[in-house]
């Protein structure tokens, strides 16, 4: 009831100019981080942030439907299945991937901590494909490290995707990973925006 009330005064007074900014209000105990975070993005925040979250690396089973699903089966494939979304128990939102190494050579892959580097997420916006997050630098050069992966074996990845799955605003969107020196790129999928996002990023 709390919340509802303070969204009414929210939208009433910041026509006036004379709101509190979201991260003052937040501090004061009168919105939650949770209420805080969702305002922010319902306002037009996006994260310029990439990260893939590197899960686990396995053999590769021909008979699993993830293989069965591919279209080529050769050469190194960076593949999203149908059912992508992934939502944990805490509400964050990933997108879930798989990268398999078809060849008969070990890949080296870009790692910074748990992430692979190199991603980027794009958004087609006005059918303009916007590049909207990147990897941001790490502040440890100890982070980065390279990660071999064996032929026939594959790599379990989870991409954020929260920021950009919650609104009503249909959008599609692809994710890229550079894997030594090769851009390889997903399927489309739909992001889901809110309206002020939609609008900002039109005007980038």
């Amino acid at each position: 009831m709390r919340y509802t009330l303070f969204l009414i005064l929210y939208y009433s007074t910041a026509i006036r100019g004379q709101i509190d900014s979201l991260w003052e209000l937040k501090e004061k105990g009168i919105i939650t981080v949770d209420q805080w975070y969702d305002l922010k993005l319902k306002s037009g925040y996006v994260s310029s942030e990439a990260s893939g979250w590197v899960k686990y690396t396995g053999q590769i089973d021909i008979n699993s439907e993830h293989y069965k699903s591919l279209k080529i089966k050769s050469g190194l494939i960076f593949y999203i299945p149908d059912k992508h979304q992934v939502i944990q128990k805490n509400g964050n939102r990933y997108i879930q991937a798989y990268l398999f190494n078809l060849t008969d050579t070990i890949v080296s892959i870009p790692r910074s901590d748990a992430t692979i580097g190199n991603v980027e997420n794009w958004l087609l916006v006005n059918n303009n494909w916007k590049k909207i997050k990147e990897n941001t630098k790490a502040t440890c050069g100890n982070s980065y490290w390279t990660q071999k992966l064996e032929p026939n074996y594959y790599i379990s990845i989870q991409f954020e995707n929260y920021d950009i799955s919650l609104g009503n605003k249909k959008v599609k969107h692809k994710i890229k990973i550079n894997v030594g020196g090769q851009m390889l790129e997903s399927k489309e999928v739909w992001a889901k925006l809110y309206e002020n996002q939609f609008k900002l990023l039109t005007k980038k």
